[in-house]
């Protein structure tokens, strides 16, 4: 089979799939179209994909822009294939942050390629991390954020500073996580219970803390767990889980990262 799709992470805010293809996988000569917009990160190898915007080289170095409208065809000319990390956004979210040009309401993307700075780079690294952890919050915040990144203006983006009503959400989000932070957290519970879109909540809670809304949680499980350690002597394991780590060696990475100890040296000096 010249291509092979896995999904590796799927919810209603967002589906990320782990792409590979072979160079047998299209040939440059038939015409093909997406049914769903949709940005794919380039992991390995690469592909020529042509377009009415013109002939584009897609190589480790890019994000490629997927968009219904937009028909297309793609070719390898460089022996390997090439693997790629596919994002699928529900339409809400697309419509909210992806403006459509003037004129062209029916077209999600303004450009074909991206040629990704080192924090969009990371932040698809980070996005790989967090489904390999089974992180959901972690996964949809960072598919986001991507997002949000591929998406804005070419000079930079909102760079202004968090607005009265971003604070006031950003407060809400923290007073919410502290009520559930023990239990599994997502991007789209989060904003559902505070009535607002996940795209606005991400953007919002970043410009008014600068920081994101999975740092905010893992910080408020690692607090509570120097609390509680001296009740979980026996039984660290219990703990990440009774905390909402998807692991004891989740847990014990980002405790040791935070605090510079592991668990189990902190219990001693308890």
């Amino acid at each position: 089979m010249s291509r092979v799709v896995e999904t590796l992470y799927s919810s209603r805010l967002v589906k990320v799939q782990d792409v590979v293809c072979s160079e047998r996988c299209g040939d440059g000569r038939h015409e093909e179209q997406c049914l769903v917009a949709s940005l794919a990160f380039v992991r390995n190898g690469a592909f020529v994909r042509r377009d009415r915007m013109g002939r584009h080289v897609a190589d480790a170095t890019q994000v490629v822009f997927f968009d219904p409208t937009e028909p297309y065809m793609v070719d390898h000319p460089v022996p390997g294939g090439d693997r790629c990390t596919l994002l699928v956004f529900d339409a809400a979210t697309l419509r909210e942050s992806a403006r459509p040009r003037r004129g062209d309401p029916e077209r999600v993307f303004d450009r074909t390629t991206l040629t990704g700075s080192a924090e969009l780079h990371l932040g698809h690294r980070e996005l790989l991390a967090g489904v390999a952890e089974g992180d959901g919050l972690r996964v949809e915040e960072t598919a986001l954020r991507l997002l949000q990144m591929c998406t804005q203006p070419a000079d930079g983006g909102d760079r202004r500073g968090a607005t009265r009503s971003a604070t006031t959400l950003a407060a809400e989000a923290q007073i919410r996580m502290a009520e559930c932070f023990t239990e599994p957290v997502t991007i789209d519970a989060l904003a559902r219970h505070l009535g607002v879109s996940p795209f606005r909540l991400c953007r919002a809670f970043r410009a008014a803390t600068g920081s994101s809304m999975h740092r905010h949680l893992t910080e408020l499980r690692l607090v509570a767990a120097l609390e509680r350690l001296p009740a979980y002597r026996g039984n660290l394991s219990a703990l990440a889980f009774d905390l909402g780590f998807s692991s004891h060696s989740h847990f014990s990475a980002a405790f040791h990262a935070w605090f510079g100890a592991t668990p189990g040296e902190r219990r001693q000096s308890c």
